[in-house]
């Protein structure tokens, strides 16, 4: 899972024009890992503002192992890509596992939520439910 989030962000940063072409398939939410994402969200920034620095990125962390690891995130090695076929189909492939698996993130803490919601819906039938009642105390 942060491989496929690692090796997009490294690719993004070393082919930083890439972004433009995915960046409606993909947002800072899509990264499960909170480092991740806090890197991605000022990544995205930006380079939406043409102003990408990878210095003042890793200087946003002031713990020296989270700066060490967003650090770590420019420099992962990228698959060695021969043809424009394959690095297409790589980064095809790398998009479509950082989205698959903020789906399945989502859809997980969604469910945990939806036990929540049941509980508010059941919550609120036996307060209607309790409001037309009468108790009788005889």
């Amino acid at each position: 899972v942060k491989k496929s989030q690692r090796i997009l962000i490294t690719w993004i940063t070393d082919e930083p024009n890439i972004y433009t072409k995915i960046s409606r398939y993909i947002t800072a939410e899509d990264f499960t890992d909170d480092l991740y994402r806090k890197v991605a969200e000022r990544l995205f920034k930006d380079l939406g503002e043409g102003t990408y620095n990878p210095a003042a990125i890793i200087s946003m962390f002031s713990d020296q192992e989270e700066q060490r690891e967003a650090a770590a995130l420019f420099n992962t090695s990228l698959p060695e890509l021969n043809t424009k076929q394959e690095k297409e189909k790589a980064l095809h492939d790398v998009l479509y596992a950082v989205k698959k698996n903020s789906y399945e993130y989502v859809t997980s803490q969604l469910g945990a939520d939806m036990n929540a919601l049941n509980k508010a819906i059941a919550g609120k039938k036996a307060l209607e439910e309790l409001a037309k009642t009468h108790i009788s105390l005889d």
